[in-house]
């Protein structure tokens, strides 16, 4: 009956806390959530027993938030930036321990180093929980999120081996470094091999399943969310990793294509929702319960330390220092000998640079995988040259030490950062780069969702969804500078058409043909029409009706006529000038510039998907849900299918951009009811 109580406690502080966080929007939900844990334990009239088990608390919260933490990331980004992940998982964790471990002993001399060296690996980690629920506030680039973020999936090899070795030579006096080598190559390489072959060996289960008309969606979901406990517990039973083999799976069956069902995407909606809401009560217990546990130890601690008062509290403030300066230092030795992928140049000191390594340092908060690793500590340590035991030295101060840098780091990130790199006025124009942005990563989503051929409905509904990117920007840019691009475009487009007539590839009635129609567009752009009438034509002709328009100009009516190679030839032809044009400019220095080149980007890319798309997506007029049209029952539903899994898509992407603080309550809620009415459309349809 305790327990379930205590269950029923961690539940309601965590809706206390949501409610909480809604009035001091200032506060990250980390930070209330271990304020509430903390009061929830002190004023509690009954004594707490919120001892977790560590190895209990990784299998039962770590492993399912890093399991789906994998299936969300950009796997792209994540391995282009493989060797600075790479570098701060094991490098920066090694460093951060010795570093820690001689000035800790240095300082306090009854420490022994090998317990120093053991609080040294339990705060190299940075904690995944704590980086992906940062303050609202915080304003990261791609790069400081992709590093942050893969690091905190994979660094808890090095902090848990190198921890275990530094306890290991704290109880018995011995120490190896070819064992430790070992052992962490062991833990490493074996924990991502394990969780590959797991991962694997799911998804060839899934598709047996689906092979034999066993698709139940239930089935699914239970099967996604037992996964990371049975991989974790396979892969510590073979001496490896459970975190990296967690990982490891979880990328592995998102990179596995899927046949494209109906009930595969049934399956993605709901596994979806599920995992939204497990995610989120886990997070939430996590921090509460962190809070717990510091406030339960704070006490004890304080009363009967082993040092002075005045050195702990020290020593914490001093250790914190270390470990930040430490991260500082290698973050931006590592960003200046960087090569740029573009000028191949290494970037070397500037202001910027430490800037920005000064924000990756602070966002790379401690957290409750700390505290679980500290908690590990042993309480008794064996006396050489007998069998008697000793009590392990320092072990509450310690364990102190560790929650206080815990606190210091999340409270740096939470308050310090926002100040070094704020996030824009939340005005009009913010909110539109944050809707974009959300439109964008679900862009992405379906690309990489996709097999090695290209699904022509997913292609449309990509178009649909550049189309609405389209729309939102078109009130953002500098028309006088969109004409001037779209101007120098068609020149470009016309010398293509002329020298493809020149080379024999097409013939010369069709080209002349399609060169005099792209004239006559320059001509209207150059001639006295106003620059919003000049503006809203051309995208009204690029736009939802593209591809009919084409047709219709072109004679693309059928497959059959007799020139619709050549003229398909040249629609393709001059989408693909038109991009190479564009992406080939120098850079804009002006932010009119940049927004107008992204703006025609977006037109002329959505056009091109529509043109290599199959002929099933080709006869798509309009793909957006209220009127959309297709010849095909089949290809419509089809259609549905990927519309259904794309708003889901974008809800989830609206949630994150809400926790990450690009967009307010308010303004989540809207955009919340508009892809709601679309469900309800295509439910209607």
């Amino acid at each position: 009956m305790q327990f379930f109580e205590l269950v029923l406690l961690l539940l309601g502080s965590v809706l206390v806390s949501t409610v909480f966080s809604g009035f001091i929007p200032r506060v990250s939900l980390p930070l209330v959530q271990i304020a509430i844990g903390a009061v929830v334990a002190t004023v509690w009239q009954e004594p707490l027993a919120v001892q977790v088990d560590p190895e209990l608390f990784l299998v039962l919260f770590i492993a399912p938030l890093l399991f789906e933490e994998a299936r969300q990331a950009n796997k792209r980004a994540l391995w282009n930036a493989k060797g600075a992940i790479l570098s701060l998982a094991i490098g920066l964790v090694i460093v951060t321990v010795l570093v820690v471990g001689f000035c800790l002993n240095a300082l306090v001399p009854s420490i022994p180093l090998a317990a120093a060296f053991a609080l040294g690996a339990a705060l190299g980690p940075t904690d995944a929980v704590a980086v992906t629920a940062l303050s609202k506030d915080i304003k990261l680039s791609e790069r400081q999120h992709t590093l942050l973020s893969g690091e905190a999936l994979i660094n808890d090899a090095s902090g848990v081996v190198s921890f275990q070795f530094a306890i290991a030579a704290a109880t018995t006096g011995a120490f190896s470094l070819v064992d430790a080598t070992f052992t962490f190559s062991l833990a490493f390489f074996g924990g991502v091999f394990v969780g590959v072959a797991c991962g694997l060996a799911a998804v060839l289960v899934l598709k047996a399943l689906a092979s034999q008309g066993f698709e139940d969606t239930t089935v699914r979901v239970v099967f996604e969310v037992f996964m990371p406990f049975v991989v974790f517990l396979i892969a510590e039973h073979a001496a490896t990793s459970g975190i990296l083999a967690v990982v490891a799976a979880g990328l592995v069956m998102t990179f596995w294509p899927e046949k494209p069902t109906v009930a595969a995407s049934e399956q993605k909606v709901v596994s979806g929702y599920v995992w939204d809401v497990l995610v989120y009560v886990i997070n939430g217990v996590i921090f509460v319960l962190l809070g717990m546990e510091l406030a339960l130890l704070v006490s004890p601690t304080w009363e009967f330390t082993g040092m002075s008062r005045v050195l702990l509290i020290g020593s914490i403030f001093l250790v914190t220092f270390i470990v930040l300066a430490v991260r500082f230092v290698w973050i931006t030795c590592m960003e200046a000998v960087r090569k740029d992928p573009q000028t191949n140049e290494r970037a070397g000191a500037s202001r910027a640079l430490l800037k920005n390594a000064l924000v990756a340092t602070l966002a790379g908060p401690k957290g409750a995988l700390t505290l679980s690793i500290a908690f590990t500590i042993p309480y008794f340590v064996g006396i050489a040259g007998s069998e008697a035991f000793a009590p392990f030295p320092h072990r509450s101060d310690l364990i102190f030490l560790a929650s206080g840098v815990i606190v210091i780091t999340l409270l740096l990130a939470n308050f310090v950062v926002p100040v070094l790199s704020p996030r824009p006025d939340s005005g009009h124009e913010a909110h539109v780069a944050a809707d974009v942005a959300i439109l964008r990563k679900v862009i992405c989503q379906l690309r990489d969702g996709q097999a090695d051929r290209p699904d022509p409905a997913v292609t449309a509904v990509i178009a649909n969804y550049e189309e609405r990117i389209g729309h939102l920007m078109s009130d953002e840019v500098d028309l006088q500078t969109v004409k001037r691009l779209r101007m120098d475009v068609l020149e470009e487009a016309i010398a293509f058409v002329e020298a493809m007539e020149a080379s024999g590839d097409v013939p010369s009635p069709i080209a002349q043909a399609y060169a005099e129609r792209l004239e006559k567009a320059w001509r209207k752009l150059n001639g006295r029409h106003g620059e919003r009438h000049a503006l809203k034509r051309g995208r009204g002709r690029m736009r939802s009706r593209s591809w009919a328009r084409i047709r219709k100009k072109l004679g693309l009516a059928t497959s059959y006529d007799e020139g619709y190679e050549h003229r398909r030839m040249l629609v393709e032809g001059v989408e693909r000038v038109a991009i190479e044009y564009l992406e080939g400019l120098p850079r804009c220095e002006d932010q009119q510039c940049r927004q107008a080149v992204v703006y025609l980007l977006s037109e002329h890319r959505m056009n091109l998907r529509l043109l290599e798309a199959d002929d099933a997506a080709a006869l798509v007029q309009n793909t957006s849900v209220e009127n959309a049209s297709l010849d095909t029952p089949k290809i419509r539903r089809r259609i549905e299918e990927v519309e259904a899994e794309a708003l889901r898509l974008e809800l989830g992407q609206i949630r994150r951009a809400q926790e990450a603080g690009d967009i307010g309550p308010r303004h989540a809620a809207n955009l919340r009811e508009q892809v709601y009415l679309l469900q309800m459309a295509i439910g209607e349809d």
